[in-house]
């Protein structure tokens, strides 16, 4: 009886071990960006379109015209990784002394000067947000410490 208990508890632990390290494969399913504000500006509207990334679009409030279309970043597709959680969509914009701010998901920030559309790098987020593997790492010893305590407890019982 004592090993069908054991065999039982361990069968759990595992299982719940095998479901966390699923983790995994669902986080690569990314959910959709999140909607960016326009900004408007002495009679231009500012838009991040995120069928392009990292696109910034200007507008003409009165006539509706497109007046310029500008890149402001590139995001490098690595081909052995899943494409959608190496996207990076524009997450902010807003304007600073006569400049468009472009803030993007991993924290980077850009300079747009409206006039002559010229792009710099103001900022940038060295710390990458992809640390699954530490959660993952986390979930497994949390869960074999459960199963530990479980085992102690049921021993304890007896």
């Amino acid at each position: 009886m004592k090993h069908i208990n054991i065999i039982k508890i361990l069968g759990v632990v595992f299982l719940f071990i095998f479901l966390g390290l699923q983790y995994n494969i669902v986080e690569a399913k990314r959910l959709p960006p999140q909607e960016v504000e326009p900004v408007i500006y002495n009679g231009v509207k500012y838009t991040a379109t995120h069928e392009k990334m990292g696109y910034v679009e200007a507008w003409d409030i009165k006539t509706g015209k497109k007046l310029w279309e500008k890149k402001v970043y590139d995001v490098k597709i690595d081909p052995h990784m899943e494409a959608d959680v190496q996207w990076v969509f524009i997450t902010n914009l807003s304007i600073k002394d006569g400049k468009l701010i472009v803030v993007n998901e991993k924290g980077d920030r850009y300079e747009i000067d409206i006039e002559s559309t010229d792009t710099s790098q103001t900022d940038s987020n060295t710390v990458s947000k992809n640390n699954s593997w530490i959660l993952s790492a986390i979930f497994v010893i949390l869960l074999f410490i459960g199963g530990y305590l479980s085992y102690k407890l049921l021993k304890k019982k007896r």
